[in-house]
């Protein structure tokens, strides 16, 4: 390590980068999308360190209502020094949607493999534009989100500047149309809603409610549609590996750990599909909030320990505080 990596590693900033809707100095390329309205242009930006003063003029949501947050991990080297990882997360926020006020969207997006940075960077880029050009978008969101999905995952294997065979993303967007949440996912990236009620005591009680399900090779479906397709799974192990996909017995590639991604084509024809899940939520006055994350959260605690972290935080101190915690 320099020693200036050493310094941030000591001070724990090193770990961690924020992925946020606030605007910074790197910009991912601009994509023009054409409607009725004519043609428009949006930006993509990803934050600096934690820590970097904030242009809060800039942000679609004040940052006590909606927060972003991502931690990148280190790993050893041959040296026995620490390197840190490439933080291949995409975190997006998006409205209005469409020029529509009572719509926006908002995503996240778990890269993996040895380009899963570019695949998440072109997926969460490209769903954005397809998403918000769909001429379904406001009369059947659904069929809007899934042909979204098929359609990214077409063009990042045509990609020639990605390699998307042995590499690619998880995928869960949430899209709220007043007060109606649609949700298309592939992978296990996990959104979990905060229902509240009140106590016996008086006090606000929180439940956490799955809205999606991790798309793991050892689920009831996902293993029926691998196996049919000439796949194979290893279980998940006791010292908590988890379940695998693989091309034969003999585990030859990819050993993949979800049963679904956007890319990953190397493992399409034994039945690693991009074609994502949905489901629509009418939300009550007592949906509170909600949390979308990556399995790096989930590795670690469940839904409600999430759900019992952030919820004193976001009303104490709002939801990009509750998201470092």
């Amino acid at each position: 390590m320099s020693p200036p990596m050493e310094a941030e590693a000591a001070s724990g900033s090193f770990r961690r980068r924020r992925l946020t809707v606030d605007a910074l100095a790197t910009a991912l390329p601009k994509i023009e999308s054409t409607r009725s309205g004519g043609k428009r242009h949006r930006s993509h930006r990803m934050s600096t360190e934690l820590g970097t003063k904030l242009d809060e003029s800039s942000l679609l949501f004040e940052k006590t209502v909606v927060g972003t947050f991502s931690c990148h991990g280190i790993e050893p080297s041959e040296e026995g020094q620490p390197h840190a990882k490439i933080n291949q997360d995409r975190g997006l926020v998006w409205y209005p949607l469409a020029d529509d006020r009572s719509t926006a969207c908002f995503a996240v997006f778990d890269g993996h493999g040895d380009s899963g940075d570019s695949c998440s960077h072109f997926t969460a880029t490209a769903t954005q534009l397809l998403l918000e050009s769909h001429p379904a978008l406001r009369t059947e969101p659904q069929r809007a989100l899934r042909e979204s999905f098929l359609r990214v995952d077409a063009l990042l294997k045509c990609e020639e500047s990605v390699d998307s065979e042995m590499s690619g993303t998880t995928a869960t967007v949430a899209l709220l149309s007043g007060s109606t949440l649609h949700l298309a996912w592939v992978g296990d990236s996990r959104a979990v809603l905060a229902r509240s009620a009140l106590a016996k005591d008086g006090s606000k009680a929180y439940t956490a409610i799955d809205l999606s399900r991790d798309h793991k090779p050892d689920s009831k479906l996902e293993h029926a549609r691998i196996c049919a397709r000439g796949g194979y799974v290893t279980p998940a192990q006791e010292w908590g590996g988890p379940a695998r996909v693989w091309m034969t017995p003999a585990r030859e590639l990819p050993g993949l750990a979800m049963s679904r991604s956007i890319g990953d084509h190397v493992a399409t024809p034994i039945g690693v599909v991009a074609d994502p899940e949905l489901t629509s939520h009418e939300l009550t006055p007592s949906d509170e909030f909600l949390i979308l994350a990556s399995d790096g959260v989930w590795e670690f605690i469940d839904s409600q320990t999430a759900i019992d972290i952030v919820a004193p935080v976001l009303r104490s101190h709002g939801a990009t505080v509750a998201c470092t915690k």
